[in-house]
């Protein structure tokens, strides 16, 4: 029996032992896999906010362009109008508006397009990662919208048209061999110019919608992010929480198993005594019966 007991306390001992080495592990392994996961995650909401400022960045360098156009346009309107009906006098005036308009409106255009272009890729990018995050219900958010780029798109197409049909009309009127243009010829070149600046209105419209649905989807975008982390720091607290309770419970279960059995252990030893009539049981002495009490013709102690 006593080899049983210390080979069952020898077991239990191990036994503790490893689960509270397995315990430590798991406690440092929490948090490394917390803080990979806080990498990744951190990695992940960089991309994304790099894609945001390109297509802020993008979204005001139209801006600028649809500004500065639009300007023009109105200029060579107010021109168009003022020497339009003398082309013949003014034949100078209206081929340095059309070079104008050749050199600087229609590059401009193009621009635009170019600019553009970029940034739809992005908020297609920035599209699907949302469609991902979504997938999370602490996450879950509103796409910015993709219908204002792209009717910014049709809008520029169809400015291109315009332009190009405002200069051929202009270098007609600048080849006409009459000193007076007539009334048709101006409510064209009038009309002309009015679409072109609506259509650039409408495109600044959409570009400006656009720069204010991102500018509220990256306050999103940062309320996830620090919510996320939150998440992950609680998970890991938890974790450990968790298993430090296991692992002082398995230390309690040890002390306690020792407790139980040292008791008997020490029980069963018994030191022997100089004193007849008296034993040492662990640290208590007692007395103990003589072998010779019991014989014809000495005293009983018991009695």
């Amino acid at each position: 029996m006593p080899m049983l007991e210390r080979t069952i306390r020898t077991v239990v001992s191990i036994v503790a032992v490893t689960v509270i080495a397995v315990n430590l592990f798991g406690i440092v392994a929490v948090w490394f896999i917390e803080r990979r996961a806080t990498d990744v995650a951190l990695k992940g909401f960089g991309l994304v906010e790099a894609a945001a400022a390109a297509i802020n960045a993008g979204v005001a360098r139209v801006d600028g362009f649809v500004t500065t156009s639009r300007t023009e346009v109105k200029q060579a309107a107010e021109t168009i109008t003022a020497v339009g009906r003398e082309a013949a006098a003014n034949s100078s005036v209206l081929i340095a508006l059309n070079e104008r308009l050749e050199t600087s409106l229609a590059p401009r255009i193009g621009q635009m397009q170019q600019t553009l272009a970029p940034v739809r890729d992005a908020m297609a990018k920035i599209g699907v990662a949302i469609e991902m995050a979504n997938s999370l219900p602490m996450l879950a958010g509103r796409t910015p919208r993709l219908a204002g780029l792209d009717e910014a798109f049709n809008q520029l197409d169809q400015l291109t048209a315009d332009l190009t049909q405002l200069r051929g009309t202009l270098r007609a009127v600048v080849g006409s061999q009459k000193g007076q243009v007539n009334p048709d010829t101006l409510g064209a070149l009038a009309g002309l110019t009015q679409r072109i600046d609506t259509r650039l209105a409408e495109v600044q419209t959409g570009v400006q919608g656009l720069h204010a649905d991102i500018a509220a989807w990256q306050l999103q975008l940062a309320s996830r992010k620090s919510r996320l982390l939150i998440l992950f720091n609680l998970l890991a607290l938890l974790t450990t929480l968790a298993l430090a309770w296991f692992l002082y419970s398995q230390i309690i279960v040890m002390r306690h198993y020792r407790r139980r059995t040292a008791p008997a252990a020490g029980r069963r030893w018994q030191k022997p005594c100089a004193w007849p009539g008296w034993s040492f049981a662990g640290s208590e002495a007692q007395p103990a019966k003589l072998a010779h009490a019991s014989r014809p013709g000495w005293p009983d102690q018991d009695r």
